[in-house]
């Protein structure tokens, strides 16, 4: 017969060596798994950011940029990798002094690429972000309606019609821009080979009287025009009443009788 010490110290050899046991019935042993992250080690390293761009065309090269921190007390050395659809792409080794922020640089390339949604990311050993890149071609610009001139202080509207050339449902970025700034943007979704019009209102009180090359562009499409913002002239002001009354009446009363009579005859 095996009694309950024998079974307590055949459960601590199970602990030990780093099986799974359930051991809960026997008083005083407690079974315990080392987490994914505890076997691994966890060297600190996270991912705090990653930009990217929400669609590219295929056959180019997207640019992705991550910021990374050292969170632990101690120098930490790691390979920081990006992913595209799954696959590593590119790595990097990164060394990080404690509480030191860095930013990682990738570029993927989409040639042969079919278009389409595709999740990336940047990851170390304990950490990443993920985001979603289109690849597909850009919307186009049909048309662009806009005034050729405006007072300054008014709100400019400014009309574009952008299409949708691919064969399926995908949101790009269409942007106003003034002088070469960029002054609004709006995030457009369209079905396949769907069009629509994006209105631009535009507020011209800090714009300088000038003449301007204003544009609206898609991701790799666009238009110019030209504005010329002229300067809010003064308008005189009618005079008050008060302005134009008559002068009182004894600044215009007729002479006395004193005043018009003859002079006397020597």
């Amino acid at each position: 017969m095996i009694n309950t010490r024998t079974l307590a110290v055949f459960a601590a050899l199970l602990v030990v060596g780093g099986l799974t046991a359930q051991v809960g019935a026997v008083p005083g042993v407690t079974a315990q798994q080392e987490s994914p992250s505890e076997q691994a080690g966890n060297t600190g390293i996270a991912v705090d950011s990653l930009t990217a761009p929400e669609s590219v065309a295929p056959n180019s090269t997207a640019d992705v940029a991550a910021t990374v921190t050292n969170n632990e007390n101690t120098s930490v050395t790691e390979s920081v990798a990006f992913r595209f659809d799954g696959a590593v792409v590119d790595r990097t080794l990164v060394t990080l002094e404690p509480n030191e922020t860095t930013t990682v640089q990738f570029s993927t390339d989409t040639t042969g690429i079919e278009p389409g949604d595709y999740r990336h990311g940047v990851f170390t050993s304990d950490d990443g972000q993920v985001a979603e890149i289109t690849v597909s071609d850009s919307f186009t610009l049909e048309s662009l309606d806009a005034p050729t001139s405006a007072t300054a202080g008014d709100n400019v509207t400014v009309d574009a019609t952008v299409a949708n050339p691919n064969a399926f449902n995908t949101t790009q970025t269409v942007e106003f821009r003034l002088g070469g700034q960029p002054l609004a943007s709006e995030s457009v979704s369209l079905d396949a080979n769907e069009s629509t019009d994006v209105t631009f209102t535009v507020d011209t009180t800090s714009v300088e009287p000038d003449t301007y090359i204003h544009s609206v562009f898609t991701r790799d499409d666009g238009a110019f025009d030209e504005i010329t913002i002229e300067s809010a002239t003064d308008t005189p002001e009618e005079p008050t009443e008060d302005e134009t009354e008559e002068p009182p009446a004894n600044e215009t009363e007729e002479p006395t009788e004193d005043e018009t009579e003859e002079p006397p005859a020597n």
